[in-house]
């Protein structure tokens, strides 16, 4: 824990260097769309366009980027939520490490 007694990030944030879509899915929800505001090894800032997230529930999500094009999957859990105007926010830190942990972070510097 950081000295505020929030968690310590994992990882550098990254605003993408061009708009990523992202499709979310969960039990608390049918499906969601939106966009990666955010990306880093350890998570991701996410505006997507449903209210039903909280803290904990486990998503299954699908970045577009612009290159290559087709959707880089990932999975994660909500850390926080957050957002009073437009699309509500959330913070998501990746639940798996696979190969596409690395492909988000090359993705989002590209």
């Amino acid at each position: 824990m950081a000295e505020s007694g929030k968690p310590q990030r994992k990882g550098e944030r990254r605003a993408p260097a061009h708009p990523v879509r992202v499709a979310a899915e969960g039990e608390a929800i049918g499906g969601a769309a939106g966009e990666a505001l955010n990306l880093s090894d350890g998570g991701a800032c996410l505006a997507l366009q449903t209210s039903e997230l909280s803290v904990g529930d486990e998503v299954i999500l699908w970045l577009t980027f612009a290159s290559p094009g087709r959707p880089v999957p990932a999975t994660g859990r909500i850390v926080w939520a957050g957002g009073r105007w437009g699309r509500p926010r959330y913070g998501v830190a990746w639940t798996h490490e696979g190969p596409q942990r690395s492909w988000i972070g090359w993705l989002a510097r590209v």
